[in-house]
């Protein structure tokens, strides 16, 4: 009987010591919350995409078609931006905030018909609560997701289109051609480094329209780290999309770029004309088509009927 008491005694279990238990759970405890808070701050962690619209040229719609594309499209959280003085007939997924003044000396506007305005997404305080921030035109068409883009600009600088060369020049390697300078349709950047872009145009606005054409050529001039997008994720409807005359009237559809992310509408044709139903003639004086594109309305048709399944 006493080697039996004896065995269990030798087996049974320390009483565990309380203030050390209290200990452990109390370390458990703080390493759950540092991992939440992690967590928490990566979800917080947020990117935006904005575009701008102000006057008559482009009616929310366009703004909706974009965003619902580009929700579609896209894992990367974000909140969509749109800077505008009306944000009357927007989605309500769409955060409409004011557009900004540029405050140029003497009370003086922006030249060239507003372009000049594009860089006032560049001021202190406009929108330095993200930590990237992707601009994209209203008269875009998004064909695919827009993560890589996100992916590539966390590197830091501010990424945007490389100019396109004339025909002639696209036969050649992209290293080989001659850079003519950046297009502004697409850009990506971290907010709180190029403000000199804007402040510096604020600055000395009759400088910057001597030294520059425009407004993108500005931005190429003074960014920060300026990088380009690789070449096929963003090209231009009518340099991919387009024949020159008399060709186009022998190859007439208008094939969709299904290896690019964004299709970029600069000067004529715009993606209204495009979608049609006459069989009017669209484009420029050299690149024209006439009559609706398939794919344009089908894309065109999905942004505004809200839902982009099996849209292209």
């Amino acid at each position: 009987m006493g080697q039996i008491k004896a065995r269990r005694a030798r087996g049974a279990r320390k009483a565990p010591d309380l203030p050390a238990c209290a200990a452990v759970r109390a370390c458990v405890n703080a390493g759950l919350a540092w991992r939440a808070g992690s967590l928490c701050s990566m979800r917080g962690a947020m990117n935006a995409i904005v575009c701008m619209k102000w006057g008559d040229l482009f009616g929310p719609e366009y703004v909706n078609i974009l965003y619902r594309h580009v929700a579609a499209r896209t894992r990367t959280p974000f909140r969509f931006i749109c800077l505008t003085e009306d944000g009357r007939g927007l989605r309500p997924e769409v955060e409409v905030r004011p557009l900004p003044a540029l405050s140029l000396p003497g009370g003086a506007e922006p030249r060239q018909q507003g372009r000049w305005r594009k860089l006032s997404l560049f001021l202190p305080g406009v929108v330095d609560d993200f930590d990237l921030v992707m601009y994209l035109d209203l008269d875009l068409v998004i064909l695919g997701s827009l993560d890589p883009f996100f992916e590539r600009a966390r590197g830091g600088g501010l990424h945007i289109i490389r100019e396109w060369n004339p025909a002639l020049w696209e036969m050649l390697p992209v290293a080989l051609r001659p850079v003519r300078g950046a297009n502004s349709s697409v850009m990506c950047w971290n907010p709180r480094e190029q403000h000199e872009i804007a402040l510096s145009y604020q600055a000395d606005p009759e400088g910057c329209y001597r030294d520059c054409w425009n407004e993108q050529e500005h931005v190429w001039k003074k960014a920060r780290g300026l990088q380009f997008w690789p070449e096929n994720w963003c090209v231009s409807f009518k340099r991919a999309c387009v024949w020159y005359y008399p060709f186009n009237l022998v190859f007439k559809k208008v094939p969709k770029p299904d290896h690019a992310s964004i299709v970029v509408f600069h000067g004529r044709p715009r993606p209204v004309d495009l979608v049609r139903d006459d069989q009017s003639r669209w484009g420029a004086r050299r690149k024209f088509g006439y009559g609706p594109v398939p794919w344009m309305k089908d894309y065109w048709r999905a942004g505004l009927e809200g839902s982009t399944d099996g849209a292209p």
